[in-house]
């Protein structure tokens, strides 16, 4: 009898060992400090863009186009709204969060995002979200904002790279796309206000030899911006070490010469961890 109690004892540390080994092993939940509803596909077929519900100082209930692609402490409204304010700036609260912004007045008669979304819209851009940690769930059209970063196992890191001027900088991202055989590498910006897959400048066309005999003509629709443009199939694209085939996605050219932006319709297809604490880009593939 004593034998055998000999023999047990060594293994009670070992079990001890394994549970705690396990413990460890364990990922900390983390769960969103806030869920917004998102409108994704906003009464128009054709326009992918995130619009979600706020209010402005208290009292105005308005639409609110979250367009990452702008950058600055401001919100975007029509002049036509201009005497609901008595000051240059106005509280904006979003879901759980509320800020004081300046007031951005837009001309109502010229072409704007309120020609899509209506009058009762304001823009506003990635900074009303930072030092918060923000999720699109593109299939529940949500936006979910954390605290600290949930469980990124399963994702794809790429350091976003602050622009230019400090402090009011755009959010971008080094990535390349290949297309008849030719690859183009360039920085991208993270763009919610971009309705299309990828744009870039048109003075790749010339650099890389691209043919454009079979390309599509027409106007981006990017910010109402009216730049005339020509799409072309692309047949791959990378961020980071994240890489995706489409054989109707298209990189469109467009002559401006900005950076290239990173539109809705290619991170519809993935779950997008927009870091706005330690400035990092996370995507994980969506299986449809």
């Amino acid at each position: 009898m004593k034998k055998s109690i000999l023999f047990l004892i060594p293994l009670f540390p070992f079990f001890v060992m394994c549970q705690n080994s396990n413990k460890k092993a364990e990922i900390a939940l983390v769960f969103p400090a806030d869920t917004i509803p998102m409108q994704y596909n906003y009464h128009r077929p054709s326009f992918y863009l995130p619009i979600l519900d706020g209010v402005v100082n208290d009292s105005l209930h308005i639409k609110v186009f979250f367009d990452t692609g702008t950058s600055g402490n401001k919100f975007s409204i029509s002049d036509s709204l201009k005497y609901f304010f008595d000051s240059d700036s106005a509280f904006v609260q979003i879901g759980k969060i509320k800020k004081q912004m300046n007031i951005q007045y837009f001309r109502s008669n010229e072409r704007n995002f309120s020609d899509i979304f209506g009058k009762n819209t304001i823009l506003v851009g990635w900074k009303f979200f930072e030092n918060k940690i923000v999720e699109f769930d593109f299939q529940n059209q949500r936006i979910l904002v954390y605290n600290e970063l949930p469980n990124v196992t399963e994702y794809s890191k790429v350091k976003i790279i602050h622009g230019n001027p400090p402090g009011n900088f755009a959010i971008l991202i080094p990535a390349q796309v290949a297309l008849q055989g030719k690859i183009i590498q360039d920085t991208f910006n993270i763009d919610t206000g971009c309705n299309s897959y990828m744009v870039l400048s048109e003075k790749h066309i010339k650099e890389q030899g691209i043919d454009t005999t079979n390309a599509r003509y027409g106007k981006p629709k990017v910010g109402g911006s009216g730049l005339s443009a020509f799409s072309i199939p692309m047949d791959t694209f990378k961020i980071g070490d994240l890489s995706a085939a489409n054989q109707n996605m298209r990189i469109t050219f467009s002559n401006y010469n900005g950076r290239g932006l990173l539109g809705t319709l290619t991170m519809q297809n993935f779950s997008v961890i927009l870091d706005l604490i330690n400035y990092d880009l996370y995507l994980k593939k969506i299986n449809n």
